[in-house]
């Protein structure tokens, strides 16, 4: 049977000067994929153009993207290799809608037919469309069965071929986080994490700070990396320091290790007036945690004078193997 490729398109009021910047794109395929696009959205991340894709109608009504696509299968729960094949079907239609894209993020759950079908199409055409991707994929956990874990494993195998950096989410590390709280606060703790790693990349690509970095910088840390992670940490006041570390080292929900790290880009959000010192000590205090003292690390600094009001300093830390 033929597919079919539909999409809902909403304009939005772009930022002045948008279209003179990067053009970055941020692709939810699946459940997973939109739940998180419409997390982005909530959460206020602009400069990058929001799209969702999906074989499941109702699911693609619920996505709070510009552009919404749903690939009919002809049938109301497809294989894998059913949501694949459609994919490939809508592949002139696929090229059109990246075709100027600079950097790609993809994210998706590979325990289901989307995710795992879908994904490795979208990073073929991106890929001959030389798009840099980031894709940000979810392992099922372990109680979801045999099935979804094997095709889990082989989403994952097509995707790594594919991706220039992948960042695998470990579900089965939420539980974590869940203790007396509920699964959904572990997911949005789990969204949050990497809207934050999304967020800073997009900031760093946009925004005017100190030590700036460019491109090149983000391409050197994350380039041929199937194990990237990000870590997170906010604090203010004396301890600031070690409190930090203590989140950055707390929130490890992806299949990498910063220990394991070679390449390490850290992104700080803070006022004008942040203290030289302080980014001394949590470079080296990070630098200490990498057991490879010959990492390349590069740092960068985004003033936002909401962190003046606070008086927080934010450290995103995105680090590859």
């Amino acid at each position: 049977m033929e597919g079919r490729f539909a999409y809902n398109l909403y304009l939005q009021d772009w930022d002045n000067g948008m279209k003179d910047k990067m053009n970055m794109k941020v692709i939810g395929i699946g459940g997973m994929g939109i739940n998180f696009v419409n997390f982005m959205i909530a959460s206020g991340v602009r400069k990058v153009e929001y799209i969702t894709i999906d074989t499941d109608s109702k699911n693609s009504e619920r996505s709070q993207a510009e552009k919404k696509i749903f690939l009919d299968t002809g049938v109301k729960e497809c294989s894998r290799e059913q949501a694949e094949r459609v994919a490939l079907q809508c592949e002139n239609q696929f090229r059109e809608l990246l075709k100027g894209t600079d950097i790609l993020f993809l994210t998706a759950g590979v325990g289901g037919a989307a995710g795992s079908g879908i994904t490795p199409v979208i990073l073929e055409i991106a890929k001959k469309l030389r798009i840099f991707t980031i894709s940000i994929i979810a392992r099922p956990f372990y109680l979801e069965g045999f099935e979804n874990l094997k095709i889990a494993n082989t989403g994952i195998k097509k995707i790594e071929k594919l991706a220039d950096s992948m960042i695998v989410v470990m579900n089965e590390k939420l539980y974590n986080y869940v203790g007396k709280n509920s699964l959904e606060t572990a997911y949005k703790k789990a969204n949050f994490i990497i809207k934050e790693g999304i967020e800073s990349i997009v900031n760093i690509l946009t925004e005017i700070g100190f030590m700036n970095i460019d491109f090149l910088d983000v391409k050197t840390v994350l380039q041929d990396s199937k194990d990237t992670i990000i870590r997170v940490g906010e604090a203010k006041g004396d301890n600031a320091v070690d409190k930090t570390i203590e989140q950055i080292k707390k929130n490890n929900l992806f299949e990498g290790k910063l220990e394991d790290a070679k390449r390490v880009l850290i992104n700080f959000i803070a006022a004008e007036d942040v203290s030289l010192e302080y980014i001394r000590q949590i470079t080296e205090r990070i630098s200490d945690i990498i057991e490879d003292k010959n990492v390349n690390l590069i740092w960068g600094v985004i003033f936002n004078q909401n962190y003046r009001d606070v008086g927080k300093i934010k450290t995103v830390v995105i680090s590859s193997v």
